[in-house]
């Protein structure tokens, strides 16, 4: 499969772009493919003084922006409205992009968000509801998801919708309707990232198929063709991680997020118009944002 355009962007976040867990370690769900174990490595801040603290101190040593997530409550919900306060403050003494992660959401929550100064929302969404059951324990309808969806746009933020590939145990179940369900709205970006063997959970073991990100990428640029479909930062790990960034790329793809070592000297060595931004893959990268990477 040939590739289509020799044009890339690369996100990196690290200290470009850091993470706040708001519930620290703490997650009521603890789906099966994370255990909350994924909360461990960010930054953690539990309060909105801890929050604010820690965020003038990122701004400080040169962060472009936050994301603020977190364990979810039994509903699927992060509580990031009970941060509006901080982030207001953070807003209007650093000018910092925030995002955040906040699951299921209201139109009440998302207009409350809106209005504190958040930039935009990240929603996974889920196509099965048998998945959302078996994964993350949660009884749940294609209407609750959309619903979120819809209320995340209507209040005026960013929306970039995120699909799991694999997330059914490994397996592709419920990916292609979770597109046809985000077309509901009219995302940003639509980004794609795939389930992470992470030790200690009863997924560590199990990796997606790598004909599964071809079929859901190859699928999700032609359902959004003036759309950026992305490949997200979360997509599997060790050599399976390097031939996926491969396939994304030669299915079209506009982005990758935390590039391997192979794929950042693959561009390099064949011509490509590479771009460095050191942000989250679901905003629209902007010349502020770009960063050097040598």
């Amino acid at each position: 499969m040939p590739v289509p355009e020799k044009k890339i962007n690369f996100f990196i976040t690290s200290d470009h772009f850091p993470s706040i867990s708001i519930t620290g370690n703490e997650c009521s769900l603890m789906c099966k493919h994370c255990k909350g174990k994924l909360l461990d490595s960010l930054v953690h801040a539990t309060t909105c003084d801890e929050l604010v603290n820690k965020a003038l101190s990122l701004h400080k040593k040169g962060a472009k922006g936050i994301l603020l997530t977190g364990g979810c409550d039994e509903r699927g919900r992060v509580p990031i409205s009970d941060i509006v306060p901080a982030i207001k403050t953070i807003k209007e003494k650093t000018g910092m992009l925030l995002i955040a992660h906040t699951g299921f959401i209201s139109r009440e929550e998302a207009s409350a968000l809106r209005g504190s100064g958040l930039d935009g929302i990240g929603f996974d969404v889920i196509g099965d509801m048998g998945t959302a059951k078996e994964v993350y324990g949660l009884s749940v309808s294609e209407r609750e998801y959309i619903e979120s969806l819809r209320a995340i746009e209507d209040s005026g933020l960013m929306v970039f919708p995120h699909v799991c590939v694999g997330l059914h145990f490994g397996e592709l179940r419920g990916e292609l309707r979770a597109l046809e369900m985000i077309r509901e709205v009219s995302p940003v970006t639509v980004i794609i990232t795939g389930l992470m063997p992470v030790a200690g959970t009863p997924m560590a073991h199990i990796k997606p198929k790598l004909s599964d990100f071809q079929k859901l990428i190859t699928r999700a640029v032609e359902m959004f063709p003036d759309t950026p479909v992305v490949l997200g930062c979360a997509h599997s790990s060790g050599k399976d991680r390097e031939e996926i960034e491969m396939i994304a790329m030669r299915c079209g793809v506009s982005g990758i997020a935390a590039p391997t070592v192979r794929t950042a000297r693959f561009v390099r060595e064949n011509g490509f118009e590479v771009n460095y931004y050191g942000m989250c893959c679901g905003l629209v990268p902007g010349e502020g944002m770009r960063i050097e990477v040598p």
